[in-house]
């Protein structure tokens, strides 16, 4: 794995702060499997990068100013794993809300984006995948 790849998954999340979120989704395959949370009120399932689009744009219906802050991103074999938490301002409420830290494990397959799924932590994701080996 190599840094690159980092800065590529990286990248997508820059992109969507910047509010270039088709760009972002661009970079995405057609055929990647997002899957979320357990704790998040809808499972999806997201496939694609229309499933994709259908997550975040929930996501940015809801909130008037939406966030992800990277905390940190690092490479482990074919995979990127990036630790963040996302934040923002309630629509409705008018209410600021931050999550608390949570990892996303980005597998890739040859050159390509492969699959995104959501862990509470860092060694929940490597106790519970097992695509993250």
């Amino acid at each position: 794995m190599s840094q690159e790849r980092v800065e590529r998954v990286l990248d997508l999340y820059r992109l969507f702060n910047e509010g270039k979120f088709d760009q972002a989704l661009a970079d995405l395959p057609d055929e990647i499997e997002w899957v979320v949370l357990d704790v998040l009120p809808d499972q999806g399932p997201y496939d694609g990068r229309e499933g994709v689009r259908r997550f975040w744009t929930a996501w940015l219906e809801t909130f008037e100013e939406f966030r992800i802050d990277v905390l940190a991103g690092h490479d482990l074999d074919d995979h990127v794993v990036v630790i963040m938490r996302v934040g923002g301002t309630g629509r409705d409420s008018g209410l600021d809300v931050d999550s608390p830290p949570f990892t996303a494990v980005w597998t890739w397959r040859d050159d390509e984006l492969a699959r995104m799924e959501m862990f509470p932590d860092e060694n929940t994701a490597r106790a519970e995948s097992t695509r993250f080996r």
